[in-house]
């Protein structure tokens, strides 16, 4: 079971406790935060590059792919009815097109992008 626990703290400060594990998300100084630590969707957009890498990890794993180096860059470009995500994956060089592909289509399988994915919507960059 996963399971998060928030208290809020001074201004918008919020410490995160999980497991044995504390830290803070904030917002930024101009708008009230303290800037102690990432912004809640700086922390969403963590969590799903986490969980993608992962995946990704654990897939090349059983098919013996090196994939050291392997970075994934997100970005929320818009906020409306539906979470608009760039996604842009930098795959090794040694990689080629059909192992790549294959990675980017398993990375949409990982747990955190299934719990969102009827609200977020990704473009490829």
């Amino acid at each position: 079971m996963t399971r998060v626990k928030g208290i809020l703290r001074d201004n918008y400060r919020v410490e995160n406790i999980s497991r044995e594990f504390h830290w803070f998300s904030d917002e930024p100084e101009e708008i009230g935060g303290l800037n102690t630590g990432p912004k809640p969707s700086e922390l969403f957009l963590s969590a799903l590059s986490s969980c993608k890498l992962i995946t990704m990890r654990m897939y090349a794993e059983r098919k013996d792919w090196d994939i050291s180096d392997l970075t994934i860059d997100l970005q929320i470009i818009e906020v409306e009815e539906k979470v608009i995500i760039s996604k842009k994956i930098n795959f090794p060089d040694h990689l080629n097109e059909k192992q790549k592909n294959r990675l980017a289509e398993i990375s949409g399988r990982c747990p955190v992008a299934r719990m969102v994915q009827d609200s977020v919507e990704y473009i490829f960059v």
